[in-house]
């Protein structure tokens, strides 16, 4: 049976909470009727999904009284234990359900942010958080925020990472999600926006190379210790220019233009010696795929690459990293890199 958009507002239980309904159910029976509104089950969708598990017969109730989405708010404020944070993403649920639908006879007129929170006993301040996650976050964060893995508060932190790491960072445990949101309120206001690839990787690439001909996104600061023979910053727009020689390739990680820096490095293979590329290893992404397409070969690294600021800090990322090779000498690569991780030649695996 199809649930009612009015039940959709309260997140569902756990899969593992709604197995262990489940058991109690076939062992002692359905205790509580799922209750039906306008052929929809308006109350009982984690009953309902029990007892499909349990193979048991479900037993409903219509509803019969004319304010349906007190009733469902009723309910579940005294059955559910929600937080703070949890009960501000139902709250803007509410507001966002009724926005241009005055015309149903059974909703409100175009319920406001601010009732909404009071219904929800939640402050206005937090709903509107919650609002500005829903509609800037990855549905993975904001999964996060109504099972209660995180906070509305640090769930705002976290969209000021990439899409892909946000989606990592919500898959993370609650400890761990602290610990990441931790580090990002410490360089909030620092107006650090760049972090350099260590020295070590960069004497591995020159190892391998001879020398670094072009690093097409890159900064003054950055070529200080990087010492390509030339090197084009952000003002440049590298993605405008010819690439040439042996090119090392640290791109930005934000969308869209890792993949732009991507696509370019593939577009201009004909034209360069050979390249390397340093990024996260999203092996789920598209942009991954494409620079895997085109490699010789990829170094998994063993842990972080440790990224320096401008004053030379240490902060590791929320995930490991990948270099790609693209060229005709990949066991060089293979034979300098593999003290940083292991080599893979996708023609070969």
């Amino acid at each position: 049976m199809e649930n009612h958009e009015l039940a959709n507002i309260f997140p569902m239980m756990s899969e593992e909470d709604i197995r262990a309904l489940a058991v109690d159910i076939k062992n002692n029976g359905q205790q509580e009727s799922i209750i039906v509104y306008e052929k929809k089950i308006l109350d009982g969708r984690n009953r309902f999904k029990a007892c499909q598990l349990a193979e048991v017969l479900p037993i409903y109730e219509n509803y019969n009284g004319d304010d349906p989405l007190s009733f469902v708010i009723s309910l579940n404020l005294k059955r559910r234990h929600l937080s703070e944070s949890q009960k501000a993403m139902v709250a803007q649920s509410i507001a966002n359900l009724v926005v241009g639908k005055p015309n149903r006879a059974n909703l409100p007129d175009n319920v406001s942010l601010e009732d909404a929170a009071e219904m929800m006993n939640v402050s206005r301040r937090t709903t509107v958080t919650a609002r500005k996650v829903v509609e800037e976050g990855q549905p993975e964060l904001r999964q996060a925020v109504e099972t209660g893995k995180v906070t509305v508060s640090a769930a705002k932190d976290l969209l000021n990472l990439p899409p892909e790491e946000q989606k990592y960072v919500a898959s993370l445990n609650e400890i761990e999600i602290r610990q990441e949101v931790k580090k990002i309120r410490g360089t909030q206001g620092t107006g650090q926006n760049e972090w350099y690839t260590p020295k070590e990787f960069i004497d591995g690439v020159k190892e391998v190379f001879g020398s670094i001909d072009l690093d097409p996104a890159s900064s003054d600061i950055a070529n200080a210790s990087i010492q390509a023979d030339k090197f084009f910053t952000k003002d440049d727009n590298g993605l405008s220019k010819e690439w040439f020689g042996n090119v090392w390739l640290n791109p930005p990680y934000s969308q869209p233009e890792i993949s732009q820096f991507i696509e370019k490095l593939i577009d201009s293979l004909e034209d360069i010696s050979q390249a390397i590329l340093l990024t996260h290893n999203y092996t789920d992404t598209k942009w991954f795929h494409k620079a895997q397409s085109g490699c010789a070969a990829i170094c998994f690294t063993k842990g972080r690459v440790g990224f320096l600021s401008p004053e030379g800090q240490k902060a590791a990322p929320t995930q490991g990293q990948a270099f790609f090779y693209f060229g005709k000498n990949k066991e060089k690569f293979a034979e300098v890199f593999k003290k940083f991780g292991f080599v893979m030649v996708p023609d070969e695996v």
